[in-house]
């Protein structure tokens, strides 16, 4: 059924579950696996040097989280391709998956309110209104 499977990945405990629940379905189903995560830049910036290192500091910070991801993948006998990607974090993972022909997108939920999720909207809301494959909702967080 599906072919590649895209999670969008954060480290959070909701990505986390995400991951999970993307693992399950890629061991069980025999394709690819891929870890998606995607730093918001400021739309308006200072300075270059400002961007610059807003970019240093995201690499280290999601190199480690994207790395345990992979060892907690092979521990589940699962191959995780990972990908560090900067835009706009809805539009971005709708664009990755469609340039790259995923046929699934895994994404956590934050439980949020109804009030809270249409003030703020969310990443899984915008993935879900948007993304031209199938798009699975992992609810809950694991810790």
């Amino acid at each position: 059924m599906y072919r590649k499977i895209m999670v969008a990945y954060d480290g959070s405990p909701h990505s986390n579950k995400a991951l999970s629940v993307g693992m399950e379905l890629a061991r069980c189903c025999g394709c690819e696996l891929h870890a998606v995560a995607v730093v918001n830049l400021p739309d308006y910036a200072g300075t270059v040097a400002e961007v610059d290192d807003m970019v240093t500091r995201a690499r280290e910070f999601y190199e480690k989280k994207l790395g345990d991801a992979v060892s907690r993948a092979a521990g589940k006998n699962v191959k995780l391709t990972t990908h560090l990607i900067f835009g706009h974090v809805g539009e971005t993972i709708v664009r990755f998956a469609r340039e790259n022909n995923f046929d699934l997108i895994v994404v956590g939920t934050h439980g949020w309110s109804a009030i809270k999720e249409l003030v703020m909207g969310s990443v899984s809301s915008y993935v879900i209104h948007h993304a031209a494959c199938d798009v699975l909702v992992a609810k809950g967080r694991e810790d």
